[in-house]
């Protein structure tokens, strides 16, 4: 993957808006949409992932049918920002299964992380378990969904 600036220009952001839609469309449907032939469209979708503009194709599963259906977001502070103990914490983060979405943010939280988990028993095991294996954890602060409304892991792309 390359560390460089991709220059995006008017077809691949229509590419990219068009794949975010759905994955499951073929090459040939995509260059028809953003006319171009078909081996050019392979290319450019090469391409992006090979640049790191794409990084994966998932199935969003829809909540109803997920085993851990319970969402808590979580505010996490920092008791110190030393930063190998703070990268230790982020890997911590990214290898759990049970963090669908984690950020660090500015202001006086350093972290927000979407917790997805069975019960209010399972979350506090698993907040028990980040605590233990993170002590640059200082408070958290747990906000749970009534209600989800909107799930779009989208980037938008202007095509003009």
């Amino acid at each position: 993957m390359s560390s460089a600036k991709v220059v995006l220009d008017r077809i691949d952001r229509k590419l990219l808006n068009l794949l975010q839609q759905s994955s499951q469309v073929s090459v040939q449907q995509l260059a028809d949409k953003v006319g171009i032939s078909q081996p050019a469209c392979h290319r450019r979708i090469r391409r992006l992932r090979d640049n790191g503009v794409i990084i994966g194709d998932v199935s969003v599963v829809s909540r109803a049918h997920a085993e851990r259906k319970m969402a808590i977001w979580v505010e996490i502070s920092l008791s110190s920002h030393q930063l190998n103990l703070f990268n230790e914490l982020l890997d911590v983060l990214r290898a759990s299964p049970y963090i669908s979405s984690c950020d660090v943010i500015t202001g006086d939280t350093d972290i927000l992380a979407c917790v997805n988990v069975t019960d209010m028993d399972e979350f506090r095991e698993v907040s028990r378990e980040f605590m233990r294996r993170c002590p640059i954890i200082k408070t958290y602060r747990s906000i749970t969904v009534a209600q989800h409304i909107k799930l779009q892991p989208i980037h938008l792309f202007d095509e003009n």
